[in-house]
């Protein structure tokens, strides 16, 4: 009896033991999470944070995220430069103009590239593929879109002035700025994906991508943006939040159909539209902060007017974060053709 009885204590307290251990687990694991809050825009653009977080890679690299969705750039730019939000992507001219005015926003990484272009009437598309041929035309726009700065730039270099040659007029939306076009208020319009192909559902054709225009062949759209100050005291935080995007861009490049499946859940758009706009013509989702386009990026918004002073962009851009999450990834994967391709790339 007394064998039957130390039998049965010692069987009730593995049992204890064992689930006390993977309680300690758990909770370990937990606080080993650090809080990263992340801000974003409904855009086929930040899909490698949606892949991220749907895969569990902000948790692998100890982070625990959460994506805060706004409504414009402004407002995500403000809450990283105040410190509300860890990072977040916002275009790249509204961070430019953040920084000119010496506010502390660093870039450290990169999101989207290209996916603008310029749309109008099918009849007229034959007539406005020579940019010299908007003078005197006008041209919807939304003031400080990636695409509003590469097609003011490309009428620049081909001798036209965007303030007295080509009327820019401002919508508020891209839905708004195809709008015009439709109802003739406009002879072309600026737009982006996933607007691109919603103005060909609505009649219009493209006229020109963005990368077409001479100069602007791999152009930035969206960067990966942070509070300069969280970023020189807290590194590791933010090497892990870019090892993340990185498995969420291996994945973006070897699953097309789960990424539009997740991206699906994001963003409420037909699933074959999004998967025109993020693996169609001319754009592309990528981690590498690209800092000599930046820098010829800021060069352009100077030369059309939206920045009046020189900045040092080398104070703003950290591509050290980038380049150590990267060289991480490899010490680990270090045959991975994903990781060795931005490599490559990152080097050139």
């Amino acid at each position: 009896m007394k064998k039957i009885i130390s039998a049965l204590l010692i069987a009730i307290l593995a049992v204890t033991l064992a689930a006390c251990g993977k309680t300690d687990v758990k909770e370990t694991a937990s606080q080993t999470l650090q809080d990263f809050k992340i801000g974003y825009l409904a855009s086929t653009g930040h899909i490698l944070y949606f892949i991220a977080k749907e895969k569990g890679y902000f948790e692998e690299e100890g982070l625990n995220a959460e994506l805060v969705l706004f409504n414009n750039s402004g407002e995500g730019i403000t809450a990283v430069s105040t410190g509300k939000l860890d990072a977040g992507s916002f275009g790249t001219p509204a961070p430019l103009i953040y920084i000119s005015k010496g506010n502390p926003i660093t870039i450290i990484g990169g999101q989207m590239s290209q996916g603008h272009a310029l749309v109008t009437k099918p009849e007229r598309v034959q007539e406005f593929s020579d940019l010299k041929n908007f003078k005197g035309k006008t041209i919807a726009t939304i003031r400080l879109a990636t695409g509003d700065i590469v097609f003011r730039q490309g009428l620049i270099d081909l001798g036209l002035s965007p303030k007295e040659d080509v009327k820019f007029t401002e919508m508020e939306s891209a839905a708004a700025a195809i709008e015009a076009v439709k109802n003739g208020m406009a002879d072309a319009a600026v737009v982006w994906t996933p607007f691109r192909k919603t103005a060909e559902a609505q009649g219009l054709s493209i006229v020109k991508y963005s990368p077409e225009i001479p100069g602007f062949e791999n152009h930035p759209c969206c960067r990966q943006i942070a509070n300069s100050t969280a970023v020189k005291e807290h590194p590791d935080k933010y090497e892990a939040f870019l090892r993340a995007l990185i498995k969420a861009y291996r994945y973006y490049k070897t699953d097309q159909d789960g990424s539009i499946e997740i991206l699906s859940k994001y963003v409420n758009i037909d699933k074959k539209v999004l998967k025109e706009e993020t693996y169609g013509k001319y754009v592309e989702s990528n981690p590498d902060p690209n800092k000599p386009a930046v820098k010829d990026f800021y060069r352009y918004m100077k030369s059309v007017g939206y920045i009046d002073k020189d900045v040092d962009l080398d104070r703003n851009i950290d591509t050290s974060i980038y380049k150590n999450a990267l060289a991480a990834l490899l010490a680990k994967e270090p045959s991975d053709p994903i990781f060795l391709k931005l490599q490559a790339d990152f080097k050139e």
